[in-house]
């Protein structure tokens, strides 16, 4: 039997894939089942596979097997070239580069054994030759930059990528040079001059896809439609940026009064408490789905006090996602519009976040009652045992995934996102003092003005 021709994967194409990984499955490297998936791993499986004049290799190789008596597997393939322990490794890549809609699994015939074995092949886009000097975006995208765009992700399921087919006719579809497919839900584009007709959905992962049957847009207008934005001749189209507005504020139960140095009147009980100003830096952007991070497997995340009163649901209708980490069950959830993602966030754990910080020392090194203002108008209020600096800091600055879940801290993630989304008109005030009582009985007074009753 002939030793394999390992070809050394195109830089473009390795790149691609390492790419498609992060973006689709977790950011490289990272562990999984005990394994770490690095890009080597990545790129050497995938060269692995690419010398098969299949493109697919049997997952394992049996035991206490004579050499040259059975066509070795993926397993033997990886432990020659990386030395590394092929039956605990392949299972991980092999869900991760499907995952990633690089492979699919299959089952190949063994000419020796004459019995079917457990495989898994390189999807065809992903598959390379000698002269390949392209990524397969490019190969199979016909050269513009606007092709490249829409065919590295299908718009329809937003997981597969799309392939150029020759020879192949569509029933009822006019004869056309080629048709457009993607690799994952099998939906089939049709080019109609410069643009592309959506004539076929296989699976039809989300409903709305339905009002795009039939329809043809520009590549521009596929791409914005993979980036989750509307398919029409507006700035994302044409690949501007677009500002989404904030969240409206509901009107806050108090309003202010501003004094000339910059400080806010609140009156309790007959006295005038005054509030002055912190300044505020603010770091990076803002953004959303933090939850989408968590790392926990869902099954973990079930075994927790919080989220037991979920087990049934999830079992009963999710239970083929309990070893994915969570993150990319919720965010999963949430692209399908399937509303049961919220039931593991807290009541503001689906807002944009983003990054403040209060530099010091100062007036901020000083305990005190702490107040969220948006526009004059009073939203929150804090007890600040310590240095109200380190509060802010420490608090409030930055939101992890897990402060999102429900198990997480509600107050940090809304003055978080009523600070970053209101930048203009939102602020943080302070009241020094370092009697505990007093600051009791102002949080008390002010929590009695903002929910009365």
């Amino acid at each position: 039997m002939s030793a394999p021709q390992y070809l050394p994967i195109p830089p473009e194409l390795f790149a691609h894939a390492c790419s498609t990984v992060t973006q689709r499955v977790s950011q490289l490297p990272f562990l999984r089942g005990g394994v770490q998936v690095t890009g080597e791993l990545v790129g050497v499986t995938m060269e692995c596979l690419n010398a098969e004049p299949t493109r697919a290799l049997a997952v394992s190789t049996p035991r206490d097997t004579h050499p040259g008596s059975i066509a070795p597997g993926l397993d033997v393939c990886l432990e020659e070239r990386l030395r590394v322990p092929g039956k605990t490794v392949v299972p991980v890549i092999a869900e991760v580069l499907c995952s990633a809609g690089i492979t699919e699994m299959t089952e190949i015939i063994d000419r020796q054994m004459h019995r079917p074995r457990r495989a898994v092949r390189l999807l065809q886009p992903w598959t390379w030759h000698i002269a390949s000097t392209l990524a397969p975006s490019v190969r199979l995208g016909g050269g513009t930059d606007s092709a490249l765009t829409w065919m590295d992700v299908c718009p329809v399921c937003r997981t597969g990528i799309l392939s150029r087919i020759v020879g192949k006719q569509l029933f009822g579809i006019p004869r056309t040079d080629f048709i457009i497919e993607c690799s994952h839900c099998g939906a089939k584009f049709i080019p109609v001059g410069p643009a592309y007709r959506l004539v076929s959905i296989a699976l039809i992962r989300d409903p709305l896809w339905k009002k795009h049957l039939d329809k043809t847009y520009s590549p521009e207008e596929w791409a914005a439609l993979a980036r989750s934005t509307s398919p029409s001749r507006t700035p994302a189209a044409t690949g501007m940026a677009i500002k989404k507005p904030a969240t409206p504020l509901p009107p806050a139960p108090v309003t202010l009064t501003a004094m000339k140095d910059g400080s806010l009147a609140v009156p309790l009980s007959g006295k005038t408490r005054y509030f002055r100003p912190i300044s505020v830096q603010y770091t990076g952007p803002v953004r959303g789905d933090a939850f989408s991070r968590v790392q926990k497997t869902l099954a973990e995340l079930l075994e927790q006090p919080a989220f037991r009163h979920l087990q049934d649901p999830v079992n009963a209708k999710y239970s083929r996602y309990l070893t994915l980490p969570a993150g990319l069950f919720l965010s999963q959830l949430k692209e399908r519009h399937d509303a049961f993602y919220r039931e593991f966030l807290n009541q503001y754990g689906d807002e944009k976040y983003g990054s403040l910080m209060v530099q010091g020392p100062g007036e901020t090194e000083k305990r005190g009652v702490l107040i969220v203002v948006v526009s004059r108008g009073l939203y929150a209020v804090f007890d600040s045992p310590d240095p109200v600096r380190s509060m802010i800091n420490l608090k409030f600055g930055r939101i992890g995934p897990d402060q999102c879940l429900l198990s997480g801290d509600p107050d940090r993630c809304r003055v978080n996102a009523l600070l970053c989304n209101h930048k203009k008109e939102a602020g943080l005030y302070f009241h020094a003092s370092e009697n505990a009582g007093e600051r009791h009985s102002v949080v008390e007074a002010i929590n009695a003005l903002i929910s009365p009753g």
